[in-house]
């Protein structure tokens, strides 16, 4: 099966762009081709987003087409969509990338010595082995 993730009412999506970014929503009906109208738990409010905002996810629950907040937040209750959805790995790489935006410049260059540092110690190590060899 060539895709996973397909767009269908219930499937949990994840918001990347816009004023909710960071935020995630189920998709509780498809408005046209590009447009899908999500609701969620996370102060998002029911709204119609681009398709090219969103990142869909491997969770699914099952709720009717077009149903209420409150029908959408009980399920995602019920399911424990939020834990899931924090295990999965879209979600940890937008939070090592907003904790990334938020170092100060004496942390990032922190980072940048240790990186150095690490980059040398292997380049060491491979010149050694390439002499052995």
């Amino acid at each position: 099966m060539l895709y996973k993730r397909y767009i269908e009412i219930g499937r949990v999506c994840f918001i990347r762009l816009g004023d909710d970014i960071g935020k995630s929503g189920v998709i509780v009906d498809l408005v046209d081709q590009k447009h899908l109208l999500i609701d969620g738990p996370d102060g998002i409010g029911r709204k119609v987003l681009r398709l090219n905002q969103v990142a869909l996810t491997d969770i699914k629950i099952n709720i009717p087409r077009g149903c209420k907040t409150k029908t959408v937040r009980t399920a995602m209750a019920k399911e424990g969509v939020e834990a899931k959805l924090a295990a999965t790995s879209l979600v940890k790489k937008f939070a090592a990338k907003n904790a990334k935006a938020q170092l100060g410049d004496f942390a990032r260059f922190k980072n940048r010595v240790a990186k150095t540092a690490s980059n040398r110690k292997i380049r060491s190590t491979v010149r050694k082995l390439k002499k052995s060899s």
